[in-house]
């Protein structure tokens, strides 16, 4: 016999009773069937007086009940002798016994979960090991979250721990912005600190070393940096460091840093304009 299409109209798929293929044999059947002879259901019955869901129900419970000890559901699989939850692990975990931990799910509903996960993460961790290893000991140590506070740690150098933590009040998104320019107005040296670090990898100890060195004059012309800032005040000379490499070469006023980088730091073009300059100068010394 050949391949018979489906009657229902851009169908395509083969035909399994009455001329139509198996979805749309179902679909037509149920327009026709009886409701779900249970009690509350809406459904159309799917096999003899009952829906598909209660259908399924049925014959589950006509199944042996689970091997495993100790387990009251009906077997899933008459092969294997296991309901749905046990089959699952094996199919997932290789065997039936539990695996997730005894507290699963209620550490994540805690309040104080987020603060947990956020103070562990890290290497090294930012946490002592006995709070970053138990939820439980961390939460009994540190009590109730106040409202409108955050964990904070008492010496941000040290790990939060037992005798370094506490509850400071949280500052508003719409605050933080006037507090760090507070703060940086209140902190210029540990500001500049961290501008040095992030962008240079070096400290504010180390910058004043290298400035004391070239007796505070650009590594390139050997003049006092003359530029000032916004505030009228003498700027600090520019650290000039290499950018492939991220190595930092020493200090340059400002017009010889901005030099080199119109020259893009390549030795062959500045070699060029050196040769200009020595090519096209006039010697005034002559008659």
């Amino acid at each position: 016999m050949g391949y018979v299409e489906c009657s229902s109209p851009s169908c395509g798929n083969p035909v399994f009773a009455a001329g139509l293929c198996r979805k749309h044999y179902e679909q037509a059947r149920l327009e026709t069937a009886a409701p779900c002879s249970i009690s509350g259901c809406s459904n159309k019955a799917y096999r003899g007086e009952l829906c598909a869901t209660h259908y399924r129900a049925y014959i589950n419970s006509t199944h042996p009940i689970c091997t495993v000890a100790g387990c009251s559901n009906h077997q899933r699989s008459l092969s294997s002798g296991l309901c749905e939850k046990h089959l699952q692990r094996a199919r997932k975990h290789s065997n039936t016994a539990q695996t997730r931990p005894s507290d699963w799910g209620a550490r994540e509903r805690h309040p104080l979960y987020k603060s947990w996960t956020w103070h562990k993460r890290g290497l090294p961790a930012s946490m002592v090991p006995e709070w970053a290893s138990d939820f439980w000991v961390f939460t009994t140590a540190v009590g109730v979250k106040p409202d409108g506070c955050t964990l904070r740690r008492l010496n941000p150098r040290q790990q939060l721990g037992p005798q370094n933590w506490e509850w400071k009040v949280s500052t508003s998104n719409k605050d933080k912005a006037a507090y760090a320019r507070a703060w940086r107005n209140n902190n210029p040296d540990k500001a500049r600190n961290s501008d040095l670090m992030k962008s240079y990898g070096i400290t504010l100890g180390q910058y004043d070393a290298m400035h004391d060195a070239q007796d505070g004059r650009c590594a390139i012309c050997g003049q006092l940096e003359t530029a000032v800032g916004g505030d009228g005040a003498p700027r600090r000379m520019p650290v000039d460091h290499c950018h492939a490499t991220g190595v930092v070469r020493g200090l340059l006023c400002t017009a010889c840093n901005r030099a080199l980088g119109l020259f893009k730091d390549s030795p062959e073009i500045l070699e060029n304009a050196v040769k200009y300059l020595a090519k096209s100068t006039v010697d005034t010394s002559k008659p």
